[in-house]
């Protein structure tokens, strides 16, 4: 419960608190990181053009179509796995993370899919990058922003992005805080890690100081019902329904547990 209630405001996020944050989530991260290089999963780490995407991951890939010859900003790259799918789509890659074992696999699965010579890793906080102003046409992430301090990222982020350049990211949302308050009583594990955090509509203002513009699409209105047993049935169509609904009742929007989200610099 504890840890559930931690994702409405992590006290790590806050400016006070990043390097402790920091150094937490290297330990979080590398411990993972390190599973996967001891028992690399070809099967898992191999690309696939014609994979299927749940339609939130789909929105946030089409964002993405047109950037053959672009240079490209991944933070937080994790895995590398949209590293590697930006790649494949011509795009020159600097990818991020403040996790050195990370990086290590994502540099085996660059190398593994053969893009390693579109792609530049790094061990580096996107909180305070040693690049150039100007510099990137986009800067993307899945699963990114709500680990970061959003005032240090977001500023950094912008830096670095040429003007008329775009971030898009893909992130966990919190509807309402009472909702996360109830979620907490069920016996569900929550997943986050030490420095995480679901972003609210709030926080998304916060980080859009730094841009010109920006829009949101929302994602995950019903979705997570079907995560119990007894409506698990249901799960292979959950997606469809939810985009259907989120489209035609807008005002459901405010109920959605994860948005795209695209800024202009």
């Amino acid at each position: 419960m504890t840890i559930l209630l931690k994702t409405i405001d992590n006290p790590l996020k806050r400016l006070e608190s990043v390097a402790k944050k920091d150094k937490l989530e290297k330990e979080f991260w590398d411990k993972k990181a390190e599973r996967c290089l001891l028992n690399f999963d070809e099967g898992l780490f191999r690309y696939d053009e014609n994979e299927e995407f749940p339609p939130r991951h789909q929105y946030f890939y089409s964002l993405l179509e047109n950037i053959q010859g672009k240079r490209i900003l991944d933070c937080c790259c994790g895995y590398g796995f949209t590293t590697v799918k930006c790649a494949k789509r011509g795009a020159h890659v600097t990818s991020l993370d403040i996790s050195p074992r990370m990086i290590e696999l994502a540099k085996k699965n660059a190398e593994f899919n053969n893009v390693s010579q579109y792609v530049n890793l790094k061990v580096m906080s996107v909180q305070k990058m040693s690049f150039e102003d100007n510099i990137f046409d986009y800067a993307v992430g899945i699963g990114a922003l709500h680990h970061l301090n959003l005032g240090l990222s977001g500023k950094e982020i912008s830096r670095v992005l040429k003007v008329g350049g775009k971030a898009i990211f893909l992130e966990p949302r919190i509807p309402f805080r009472w909702i996360m308050i109830l979620r907490s009583f069920i016996p569900i594990r929550c997943l986050e890690s030490p420095g995480g955090g679901s972003l609210s509509d709030r926080d998304i203002l916060q980080f859009s100081r730094y841009f010109s513009t920006f829009r949101v699409q929302y994602f995950l209105f019903l979705r997570k019902l079907f995560r119990f047993p007894v409506l698990r049935r249901f799960e292979s169509k959950s997606d469809s329904i939810d985009f259907y609904l989120i489209n035609k009742f807008q005002f459901l929007k405010k109920f959605c547990w994860a948005f795209v989200l695209e800024f202009t610099k």
